[in-house]
């Protein structure tokens, strides 16, 4: 009993803070409060009997994935500007995907609960069994998701140096 108090407290916590990313303006609170919301999972990992899932949720989102966001943040040093006019038709259209994605999860997560038979499924945090299936089964995903992200580092780092060339040009080379 203690420990779905614990769980659901957590789980909470991880919807507060993941509503409040989305929410809120500001850059710096909205990945402060992904960190909250990544922590909270991986509390809820190591009750779900997964201790390496929460420790890579710590390491690799909570610490690489966060830093990142943050050096983006202070990389395009955003300055408090005037906020964009927000026509009803984009409020609109934004209200209707949020309304259908909700009752797509509900619609999938009764689904689950009525077919749901049998007693509990085979979940595997060993480290070496993922390792092995990853690199066995799904060698191929895992070096195109690889190749897709060092595609992405060099596109961002092409489109940096086209936009610094594009002002440079228009300031006349003086700084």
């Amino acid at each position: 009993m203690f420990e779905y108090l614990i769980f659901f407290t957590f789980a909470a916590i991880a919807v507060i803070f993941s509503a409040i990313v989305v929410i809120h303006r500001n850059p710096v609170v909205s990945a402060l409060a992904l960190v909250v919301s990544f922590f909270s999972l991986a509390v809820m990992y190591v009750l779900l009997d997964a201790p390496f899932m929460a420790a890579l949720q710590v390491i690799v989102y909570a610490g690489a994935i966060m830093v990142l966001f943050l050096f983006v943040i202070m990389l395009l040093n955003l300055a408090h500007t005037e906020e964009p006019i927000t026509r009803p038709i984009q409020q609109f259209l934004g209200i209707t995907a949020a309304a259908s994605f909700a009752i797509t999860i509900i619609y999938y997560l009764c689904k689950a609960a009525v077919l749901h038979t049998g007693g509990p499924a085979e979940f595997v945090s060993d480290a070496r069994a993922i390792g092995v299936s990853m690199f066995e089964a799904y060698i191929f995903p895992f070096e195109a998701v690889s190749i897709l992200l060092l595609a992405a580092i060099v596109g961002a780092l092409i489109l940096s140096q086209r936009t610094s060339a594009i002002t440079e040009a228009k300031d006349g080379g003086a700084r």
